[in-house]
């Protein structure tokens, strides 16, 4: 019997190439996860810095329309800015400035019934900041976090408030609270309404501030009568730490019309502006802003 040659190969058919198998390495996947942990490092801040811009963009434009609403009401009432504020015998909660505007701004502002609250308010979108619960604030060694504040009277519906030189309140005696006391000031008082605060970023305790910075941010704020019992409206920490809300810096309505961000001081929370939004034009001369012209 002839001897047949042993086939050694399997046959291949024509046009088709045997598979070859292949993977990563360990060594070559370590490497990518390294260069995706690096981009993400890289990129996820850079998103944070994008939405916070995108969410200072909203609130620059919601400061717009409540300031286009408060000069509207100046208009209707002889040139004169509303009351802050104010809660006589028989009211059971407080008008703020937000239900005056109200027929301007036509948002739905109200206040809201609660226990120990008087100034609670009716949480429409309009009136919240889009940040108000990502406030982060410098600290020098020995500061106190602001506050704490009473969780009757937090509402994120006042992370916007007025500057109550301009804007005072009127309350009734019981509250020992009728703190910002004056008459609302006419527009024509105001030597230099573009560098005039009336409306700032708080921390939702209350919807009045007199803006001062000079004194600590801490206790009652000066020149103001003092009437005892209890929390002051217009408490400068609420203040003080709310002016960091966007990136290190505040959102402002100014009393011309305009809005505009400012820097904040970087080393205290508590420390006074004398560059950006000072308290008071006598004492910080330099500032672009005040909330006093004296």
């Amino acid at each position: 019997m002839a001897n047949c040659p042993t086939q050694t190969t399997s046959p291949t058919r024509k046009g088709f190439t045997p598979h070859k198998y292949s993977a990563f390495t360990l060594i070559e996947l370590l490497v990518v996860i390294a260069i995706i942990a690096i981009l993400a490092a890289i990129l996820f801040p850079v998103f944070a810095q994008a939405r916070e811009k995108a969410r200072q963009a909203t609130c620059v434009s919601n400061n717009k329309q409540f300031l286009l609403a408060v000069l509207m009401y100046a208009q209707d009432h002889d040139e004169t800015l509303p009351l802050g504020s104010y809660l006589f015998p028989g009211q059971v909660t407080a008008v703020t400035w937000q239900d005056l505007v109200e027929p301007y701004a036509k948002v739905g502002a109200g206040s809201e019934l609660r226990v120990g609250a008087p100034a609670a308010r009716k949480e429409v979108t309009f009136w919240i900041c889009p940040s108000i619960g990502n406030n982060g604030y410098p600290k020098a060694p020995g500061d106190p976090d602001p506050g704490p504040f009473p969780a009757t009277f937090y509402s994120r519906a006042l992370s916007y408030m007025n500057n109550s030189n301009y804007m005072p309140t009127a309350h009734r005696n019981n509250l020992a609270r009728g703190w910002f006391a004056g008459t609302p000031s006419p527009l024509a008082r105001l030597e230099a309404p573009a560098q005039v605060v009336l409306v700032t970023e708080g921390l939702g305790y209350i919807g009045n501030t007199g803006g001062d910075d000079w004194n600590g941010c801490a206790g009652r704020e000066t020149d103001y009568p003092d009437l005892g019992g209890g929390p002051i409206l217009g408490r400068p920490e609420n203040y003080c730490a709310g002016r960091y809300r966007h990136s290190g810096g505040g959102v402002y309505a100014l009393a011309d019309g305009h809005v505009k961000w400012f820097k904040s001081p970087q080393t205290s929370w508590r420390a006074a502006s004398t560059t950006g939004v000072a308290w008071r034009k006598s004492l910080a001369p330099n500032a672009q802003a005040w909330f006093r012209e004296d």
